[in-house]
């Protein structure tokens, strides 16, 4: 005997979202029978399964397997190539029996009248009527032994067309910040979840094969929404996991979107970067994410959309940039866009050689059009491998072997000069 099982049998079901458009599915359902079962049909799974990941606990499977459905991906219109169908023309007022040849990329079709091969007819396609047998939705099924069933059975497994990002929103006013972190579900399993225990694992998690990527839901500024309670954060293993509670219904063809993260009064530096080259200025902001900034959660990899406040007090969409997994205790740098009024102007000025060194002179010409003061940090290249600084106009920091970084504050509407010497060890460099 064959048993059906459906989601009426569910008692649980959890949902573990990755960031590469994939997730865990962890169902539990009671299967009770009181006729000997030897073979279960667990239907209400999703169609996307890698049928490898199927776990099933609870049941003594002795034989597993996964079926897509006849309605997955085109499969029903192959399940008739070779039978007679029919193509019904309304506006002609005919009816045509062809045998199906091909149903990818076209149509095609052997007229049974006249042997005639007919390639995208037009009309209505009617198809025989499917077999009992046929399995028009994905399911799960097992081989079990001989017997009665009264069983608690937790199946678990991995499916493609289920993600989350991470999105947020920043509204600038005056000298602090808000944040507003969004987590953007999306679900292209071909079901629905419904009450399900909603788990979020940010971090790299190794994986064999292309990664599916999803689109990016709209945000919308809403400070007034309230905050999805409770939200727990924790480690798991290399990756942070986000919990949310209650549970969510999240349907087929949707994407949700539910605000994790809510922070006001968030402290920032505003930062104008230049390199070698640079034209204009890049704006910047600068943040800690430390709970004394009223943050100090580890952030999840996600695109930051900015807005400012204008004069009229309307907030005006001002840039965006994307961060990576950020931890506690790390700084955020954000560049939002290029500074209309802040201008740069750098040329090498000279290269000497004396004594075995060469001697190389750059000029940075900054200039702040704006009507405040401004810091402005140059990040100047260094490619060859050895070398040392001679002398500055201003102090350094060497970021690493082949960069050094200036901070220099512009008063509104003045300028500054950097010009700095450094010279190379050219004999060194030959060995």
């Amino acid at each position: 005997m064959e048993f059906q099982s459906t989601k009426n049998e569910r008692q649980s079901l959890g949902l573990t979202l990755y960031m590469d458009g994939f997730a865990a599915v962890k169902e539990v359902r009671r299967l009770m029978s009181d006729s000997a079962v030897e073979e279960v049909h667990f239907w209400d799974v999703a169609e996307r399964i890698e049928p490898g990941s199927i776990v099933i606990r609870g049941s003594a499977a002795a034989e597993q397997s996964f079926d897509p459905g006849l309605l997955a991906s085109g499969r029903l219109l192959e399940s008739y190539i070779g039978d007679v169908v029919t193509v019904r023309n309304f506006e002609m007022g005919e009816e045509t029996q062809m045998r199906l040849l091909s149903v990818s990329p076209n149509l095609i079709g052997e007229r049974i009248e006249t042997k005639e091969i007919l390639l995208n007819p037009s009309g209505e396609l009617i198809l025989p009527p499917l077999p009992e047998s046929a399995k028009v939705k994905p399911s799960v099924t097992w081989k079990t032994a001989p017997g009665p069933l009264n069983e608690e059975v937790h199946v678990s497994y991995l499916t493609r067309g289920l993600g989350w990002e991470a999105i947020y929103i920043v509204e600038i006013e005056g000298e602090v910040l808000s944040l507003a972190g969004w987590i953007s579900a999306n679900n292209q399993t071909g079901i629905d979840f419904h009450d399900v225990r909603l788990k979020l694992v940010a971090g790299q998690i190794n994986r064999q094969g292309p990664n599916q990527l999803y689109e990016e839901a709209g945000m919308m500024l809403a400070k007034n929404i309230p905050i999805r309670e409770p939200f727990e954060e924790r480690s798991f293993g290399d990756a942070h996991v986000y919990a949310l509670e209650p549970h969510v219904v999240l349907l087929n063809g949707q994407s949700k979107q539910i605000r994790f993260l809510s922070v006001e009064g968030i402290a920032f530096k505003k930062a104008y970067k230049v390199e070698k080259g640079s034209k204009h200025a890049r704006a910047c902001l600068l943040l800690a994410n430390t709970k004394k900034n009223g943050l100090g959660i580890p952030l999840p990899t996600g695109m930051v959309k900015v807005y400012e406040a204008d004069q009229d007090g309307e907030m005006e969409f001002t840039g965006e940039d994307a961060i990576g997994h950020t931890p506690v205790e790390e700084k955020l740098s954000l560049t939002i866009g290029e500074a209309f009024d802040v201008i740069s102007e750098s040329r090498e000025t000279t290269r000497e050689k004396r004594d075995g060194f060469e001697y190389v002179t750059h000029r940075y010409e900054l200039r702040n059009g704006k009507q405040e003061n401004i810091r402005i940090d140059i990040s100047h290249a260094i490619y060859e491998p050895l070398w040392k600084m001679e002398s500055s106009t201003h102090d350094y920091e060497v970021k690493n072997t082949s960069e050094v970084e200036f901070s220099v504050r512009v008063a509104a509407g003045k300028s500054a000069v950097v010009e700095f010497t450094y010279k190379v060890d050219k004999q060194a460099n030959l060995t």
